[in-house]
């Protein structure tokens, strides 16, 4: 008892300025540490979610004996269910660091504005689309040059677990891929992807 008693006295002697510094130290750090919340992209998925789970009630024989029809209706049946993939509700509203590649929706004069971040190259374009809370749609107050969408990237800000949908293009290509995102993140920093070791 008595090191609090003494420790107020020193807080209640101190004057209002080094109050305030010290206040605004506090402050700091703790934004500080807000930013550096780095994450990956299986946090995102909640742990009693298993994508998987169409294919382990399956065997093997059982899905080579699939017709063409049959393969096509359990494609659609996976696909909803990725599409509907449920989200990490603590994340909503977290600011948050994660890495991922860029599949860009909107350029204003070559700047990057509005875009999808996916955890591996090629996700929606070459193949099918990954689950949706394996997709973030990003969108930037400022456009950003974007020096290669062949590059990962760590990109920064608030995200949110919010749906949308988005109509991704590929140049020669005249119907797009649509494509559901269950986050959302508004985006401070977009910066090159280095490893942390």
């Amino acid at each position: 008892m008595k090191s609090i008693n003494v420790t107020y006295y020193r807080l209640s002697h101190l004057s209002p300025i080094l109050l305030i510094l010290l206040l605004c130290c506090f402050t700091w750090s703790s934004a500080f540490a807000a930013e550096s919340n780095e994450i990956e992209w299986e946090s995102l998925i909640p742990p009693d979610w298993n994508p998987n789970q169409v294919f382990e009630d399956m065997t093997d024989e059982q899905y080579y004996a699939l017709s063409d029809t049959e393969l096509l209706v359990l494609e659609q049946t996976v696909q909803a269910m990725f599409d509907a993939a449920p989200v990490v509700d603590a994340f909503d509203g977290q600011q948050v660091k994660i890495p991922g590649f860029v599949l860009p929706l909107e350029f204003n004069n070559t700047l990057l504005k509005e875009f999808l971040l996916v955890p591996y190259f090629g996700a929606c374009t070459h193949t099918p689309p990954p689950p949706a809370n394996q997709i973030i749609y990003a969108k930037l107050e400022t456009g950003t040059k974007l020096e290669s969408i062949y590059l990962p990237v760590w990109i920064t800000g608030t995200l949110f677990a919010s749906r949308s949908q988005s109509q991704l293009n590929e140049a020669g290509v005249d119907t797009g891929v649509e494509v559901q995102s269950a986050y959302s993140m508004k985006v401070d920093l977009i910066e090159p992807y280095i490893e942390q070791w």
